[in-house]
């Protein structure tokens, strides 16, 4: 609701919610932002805020079953201008809007009404064309901040990722021209460190108008121009822009926040800094319930041989023209059949890896590392979930060591029963996230949910999520390794092998060959599935999380009512 004070008009607290974003769960994702800004808009709607998300379509809206799960309609408004160009040229653009909703909150997707506006904002692709889908998105964001004015604004816009940064400033200007302040958060998920010219976001293009505002400088807020801000400040970085103009920076690990925001952006932000750390709704109490719906048992060992006696069962196809023929060409020594199912693997330790195939995740670290393991446990499989990125030199490294280890290794490149997929992690050994750097890794706690101990590179927020046993054995949630060391990988999924295979057999001779642990009790790997789903239980719910959420929203608000007092 909004208050006025003397000559302004400021939220006097924050019940309404518009999340700025390029990914939603359910709709359009590729990594875990999609999966914060849903479950985040769910557990806030819950709570009885009122909460919108607004994205680009990337043409889900043209798709039958997402307007009929969503309830889709078109709004009946819509933008349509010029956009003046480098080169000087005119550039013709018209948006429109379908209004939805999602698990008790509104859904508002941008779209093309035109071929090039639509050949852009509708692109099922979800980062293609990025910075001219940000653009256009912007374009969009404006036209709702009109349709909305002055009953139904937000008390806060949530903006996620640089993708949304301008579309959240224009938003904030908008408002400030007519004297009422909105506080501004913006998160970090991972840094992209994307820069362009001042013409990208100027009124030329994207329409941010090159007025005098306000903005805080450490101490206090000083007036100077959003040009001056954007190019002299931020050096034409959309990030550090965003971090600028933001009542309130997020990220989602302390790790982060220290260890590559600050040194990205400047320590300078500190105090309008917090932390929102990522969550889930996972559980043991499920997993098992889906598991024993799957596989008819509850018992993981036997479970695990049940599905990798079974993968000639699971049809996985990549969606990824590219990727599924470099597959089929592959084939034979990567264990799919023609039919885009998969040879059986049978009874072993089962190791797990899901998450982009990029560079950053580093499954190519994991694969050389699964070399040596093998030479010790010859048995141990791993199962690797992963979505292709495009990245086709990385792909066809993945695809030449894989086949290394045909018997050992299989490649599961595209999307299954969501269901199925929370098993895989349930009857699992251990998890492995051999990232190269990692903002926090929702993954992880996915897998500690359901108890499943996780093998990580000790960087970003993993330091923070997960307990090293071999530190902490009676806390312990897993095992930290040296950052891109392959060795240490290695012997580390070893360990955590013998100790896994030893309290599922109860033999304790599977401990004579443990390199890093020193432990003789064969129950030790069930202690430590026990608190790997302890600990998310109680650090890592999304309960939790929205708490911490709400504390940066009431920071975010009290430094708007700052920006207020210095502007007007």
């Amino acid at each position: 609701m909004l208050k006025r004070i003397e000559s302004i008009w400021i939220p006097d607290d924050v019940k309404k919610l518009w999340f700025i974003s390029f990914e939603l769960f359910k709709i359009a994702g590729v990594g875990g932002m999609g999966n914060v800004v849903y479950y985040l808009s769910k557990e806030l709607a819950t709570r009885g805020y009122d909460v919108t998300v607004i994205m680009p379509s990337h043409g889900r809206h043209m798709n039958g079953d997402y307007r009929s799960m969503l309830s889709l309609m078109d709004m009946g408004i819509s933008a349509e201008g010029d956009r003046r160009g480098i080169d000087g040229k005119y550039y013709h653009y018209k948006v429109g809007f379908e209004e939805g909703k999602l698990d008790g909150f509104k859904l508002i997707m941008v779209k093309g009404l035109d071929y090039n506006t639509g050949k852009i904002l509708d692109s099922w692709n979800i980062y293609e064309n990025a910075m001219e889908k940000s653009s256009l998105f912007t374009k969009g964001i404006e036209r709702l901040v009109f349709h909305y004015m002055p009953d139904n604004l937000p008390d806060l816009v949530h903006a996620n990722d640089w993708h949304s940064v301008v579309g959240a400033v224009k938003l904030k200007q908008v408002l400030e021209d007519r004297r009422v302040v909105i506080p501004m958060v913006f998160t970090i998920h991972l840094l992209n460190k994307v820069s362009a010219p001042w013409h990208y976001p100027s009124v030329d293009w994207s329409g941010l108008e090159d007025s005098y505002h306000y903005v805080w400088m450490v101490s206090k807020h000083s007036l100077m121009k959003y040009s001056y801000v954007w190019d002299t400040l931020a050096q034409g970085s959309i990030e550090k822009f965003g971090c600028y103009e933001a009542d309130v920076v997020s990220t989602v690990s302390y790790s982060y926040l220290t260890y590559d925001v600050y040194n990205f952006v400047g320590n300078w932000i500190e105090n309008k800094s917090c932390v929102e750390y990522n969550g889930t709704d996972w559980n043991v109490k499920e997993a098992q319930s889906l598991t024993e719906k799957a596989l008819s048992t509850t018992d993981r060992r036997e479970g695990r041989l049940k599905l990798l006696s079974s993968l000639h069962n699971l049809k996985v196809i990549p969606d990824d023209y590219t990727t599924g023929n470099m597959l089929w060409n592959a084939r034979r020594s990567l264990g799919i059949r023609d039919d885009w199912t998969f040879d059986d693997m049978g009874e072993g330790p089962m190791l797990l890896f899901t998450g982009r195939l990029s560079f950053q995740k580093g499954l190519d670290l994991l694969l050389r590392a699964m070399k040596d393991v093998v030479n010790e446990v010859h048995n141990a499989r791993l199962i690797a979930l992963g979505i292709p990125i495009g990245d086709y030199g990385l792909m066809q490294d993945l695809i030449d060591r894989a086949s290394e280890l045909r018997d050992n290794v299989r490649l599961i490149l595209g999307r299954f029963d969501y269901n199925m997929y929370k098993v895989f992690h349930y009857i699992s050994s251990a998890f492995i996230v051999p990232s190269r750097w990692e903002p926090f890794g929702i993954n992880a706690i996915e897998a500690m949910a359901v108890g499943t101990p996780t093998i990580a590179y000790a960087v970003g927020g993993l330091r923070e999520s997960v307990i090293d046993l071999r530190a902490d054995q009676e806390n312990g949630t897993g095992m930290l390794v040296t950052p891109e060391s392959i060795g240490d990988l290695a012997i580390a999924i070893m360990d955590s092998l013998h100790l896994a295979e030893g309290t599922e057999t109860k033999d304790p001779s599977h401990l004579s060959t443990l390199r890093t642990v020193k432990q003789a009790d064969v129950n030790l790997w069930e202690k430590v599935r026990n608190n790997a789903s302890k600990r998310v239980e109680e650090k890592f719910t999304w309960g939790s999380v929205t708490n911490s959420v709400l504390d940066c929203y009431k920071k975010a608000l009290n430094m708007a009512k700052y920006r207020a007092t210095s502007s007007f």
